[in-house]
């Protein structure tokens, strides 16, 4: 049998609560609970209880319990004028009764220092004298200005506060510590949710929770006034508050930022996506459309490497061709100040010009060789494009956990840079977030997803790496502020320059691979028939690779075509979706799907070629007619129409693909399932723009 020592102040377990030992008579106990509560039980019955604990840990402390363990010169700082006054002023009481000076030094005696009573040059007047003289003057007991004279020694000024009006209140001392916890739990389940009222569904819920866990009417939660005190003293964000701010809040870390450090140039390169704080304005439908913004940031120099601006919903090839976007140099503009070229870097650029012929052209941001690259947990990011480019140009690969934006910082803090110096100033900026956003954004908007690019680039050139950042300091040098360039040019010095790899074929080896099989009308991808008069020489041939497929390479951007690499020169020949027509422009992945849904609704199976080419012409025909446009047609043709362009701009950086196709058919009219193709027209698939409809409206 175990025994067991009681002693007051000891803490105990009793009924599913802490309890301290108030005070022991042998056979009682008297117990006071965590809430306050005073209970006194035979000790008999205390020790059989089988939810009897002895020796447990006592509970942490909190500030609003008694203020023990504060510092007492920072709660004296806090006391009122009138609080600190009174304790000054008995100060100098003691200080005279014991010295004869009121600020106790004899050098700085006060006019009529020392009066006769408190003399201490008079030998009659001895401390004990001078006590009792201040006792009857301030008609206290000797004895209590004795004590306060210890309390003094021991705690200074402290000690002679009024501790009445220096007590720690605490608004929870009589809420039961199973609300609070409720309370606080109910607070995080509903983070994610609409924003509510505190006294209405918040309080109905979190009595939901403790009856849920504890017993219907077990746990009653107490009066409104009383829960929304409770409510606001627990939670730093107010349920009430904006949905926005709950889930911002709740996202914050518990201790400071990640310390990401970076000694040379492309040591460690972070990489992340966010929505562009601006409308970009649509010719083509005269609406607007959201904007996705990526960038790659250095950190040693806080230099940003590369960026792109796509419509919303990035894809992996963007990812990855951003990858070698920070070892190309960006090319000089027409009409950009000649003191933006890479000379300006302060570098010896002749001789780097020598070593990568591209800088005699480029403009004044560094070209840097990625060490280290650290992304976030989006999807574009853990895609096999990203690992294969990383592979490929030995990059090492480290992912930012989820849902911790302060694991990379710099970028995050760069976000904010952007929208205060870029985004703010220019026309359809729509604010961070929906309570930021004005009531005519979209009218004001009047720039395309390209002129945004322009700007942003001159933006980045002009103005971001030419300016002194706060955070960005040399080594030894801690007052002296620099910028992305200047930390670039005088990191080089120490690290030196990386020649970066130039490869033509770069574009196609990042595209996603599908092995398929040669068949002779060619090959199927996506539900799509792919063909070109290169697939004729191998349409018997076994397949060199692992798994007997042929490697067929596609940009998810234009499905129009796809590319295939002859193993017998290592070139890339052109493979044209057998179905093309002049009238189809270049269309996503994501316009496929919705072709394939209108297939599926007619009950026709979605491998019927000349069926998906009567709907991708149909759903084409109708986004391209204004007098149809709905919110969603506008972004699909729009989104097409950029990413189209985006992707004849990344396959013209390197060496031409062959394409032995003859020009697109041109056909009048909606073409019919057994119609023959007619003459043929030469088009720009890069270039296509939206034909004039004609509208009686405008007349």
């Amino acid at each position: 049998m175990s025994s067991h020592r009681l002693a007051a102040t000891d803490w105990v377990a009793f009924e599913d609560e802490l309890h301290q030992v108030a005070g022991l008579d042998g056979l009682t106990v008297r117990l006071r609970s965590q809430t306050g509560r005073m209970q006194t039980i035979m000790l008999a019955v205390l020790l059989a209880d089988g939810s009897f604990r002895a020796a447990v840990e006592p509970p942490p402390r909190t500030l609003e319990e008694n203020g023990a363990g504060l510092d007492p010169a920072g709660v004296l700082e806090g006391l009122n004028e009138g609080a600190k006054k009174a304790a000054l002023e008995l100060e100098g009481h003691l200080l005279e009764a014991v010295t004869g000076y009121r600020s106790g030094d004899p050098l700085t005696p006060e006019p009529g220092e020392p009066r006769a009573p408190y003399d201490p040059a008079d030998p009659a007047l001895t401390q004990r004298a001078r006590i009792q003289a201040k006792a009857e003057e301030l008609s206290v007991s000797e004895r209590w200005l004795w004590k306060l004279w210890a309390r003094r020694t021991e705690q200074g000024l402290w000690g002679l506060v009024d501790k009445r009006k220096a007590r720690i209140r605490n608004p929870l001392r009589n809420l039961d510590p199973r609300v609070i916890q409720a309370i606080r739990d109910q607070a995080a389940a509903e983070r994610a949710d609409s924003t509510a009222t505190i006294g209405s569904r918040f309080l109905r819920r979190t009595q939901n929770r403790l009856d849920a866990d504890h017993g219907a009417g077990t746990v009653p939660l107490p009066g409104r006034d009383t829960f929304r005190r409770a409510v606001a003293h627990l939670l730093n964000t107010s349920p009430a508050a904006p949905a926005y701010q709950r889930a911002s809040a709740a996202n914050q870390p518990d201790r400071t930022f990640g310390n990401v450090l970076a000694t040379r140039p492309g040591e460690v390169v972070m990489m992340d996506t966010t929505p562009l704080d601006v409308l970009a304005f649509d010719p083509g439908s005269g609406g607007t459309i959201s904007v996705e913004l990526t960038v790659a940031l250095d950190v040693a120099t806080r230099s940003i490497l590369a960026w792109r601006l796509t419509p919303l919903g990035t894809k992996a090839i963007d990812i990855g061709l951003l990858l070698a976007d920070t070892m190309t140099p960006e090319l000089m503009r027409p009409g950009w100040d000649d003191a933006l070229r890479y000379q300006m870097l302060r570098i010896p650029a002749e001789r780097l010009i020598s070593v990568d012929e591209r800088l005699a052209e480029a403009a004044a941001r560094p070209v840097i060789y990625p060490e280290t690259l650290l992304y976030d947990h989006g999807k574009p990011y853990k895609s096999d494009v990203v690992e294969r480019a990383c592979t490929r140009w030995k990059i090492d690969l480290q992912d930012a956990r989820k849902l911790q934006p302060t694991d990379k910082p710099q970028v995050e803090r760069l976000f904010r840079t952007i929208r205060q110096q870029y985004s703010e100033h220019v026309a359809g900026y729509k604010g961070f977030n929906v309570a930021h956003r004005g009531r005519t954004v979209e009218e004001q908007a009047r720039w395309s997803i390209d002129e945004l690019a322009e700007f942003f680039a001159e933006y980045v050139i002009a103005v971001y790496q030419r300016t002194h950042h706060r955070g960005l300091t040399l080594q030894g040098f801690p007052d002296l502020h620099v910028s992305p360039n200047e930390a670039y040019a005088m990191a080089l010095g120490a690290a030196g320059f990386v020649d970066c790899p130039r490869e033509a074929n770069a574009y196609f080896e990042l595209l996603p691979i599908a092995g398929r099989v040669i068949h002779p009308y060619g090959i199927e991808l996506n539900h799509l028939t792919y063909n070109a008069e290169i697939l004729y020489r191998y349409r018997k041939a076994k397949s060199p690779y692992p798994d007997k497929l042929w490697p067929i390479r596609f940009d998810p951007r234009n499905l129009l075509h796809a590319y295939f690499l002859d193993p017998a020169d290592g070139r890339w020949h052109v493979l044209r979706w057998t179905h093309a027509l002049a009238e189809h422009q270049p269309f996503t992945d994501i316009t496929l799907r919705e072709a394939k849904r209108l297939i599926a609704l007619r009950e026709r199976a979605p491998e019927d070629q000349e069926e998906v080419a009567r709907a991708l012409t149909a759903l084409q025909n109708r986004t391209d007619a204004p007098q149809t446009w709905t919110r969603s047609d506008r972004k699909r043709h729009t989104r097409d129409q950029h990413r189209a362009a985006a992707q004849s701009r990344d396959i013209a950086r390197g060496d031409a693909p062959v394409d032995d196709h003859p020009p697109l058919a041109v056909v009048s009219g909606t073409p019919e399932a057994d119609a023959e193709p007619g003459g043929w027209g030469e088009i720009d698939l890069s270039s296509i723009e939206a034909a004039h409809v004609f509208d009686p409206d405008a007349l």
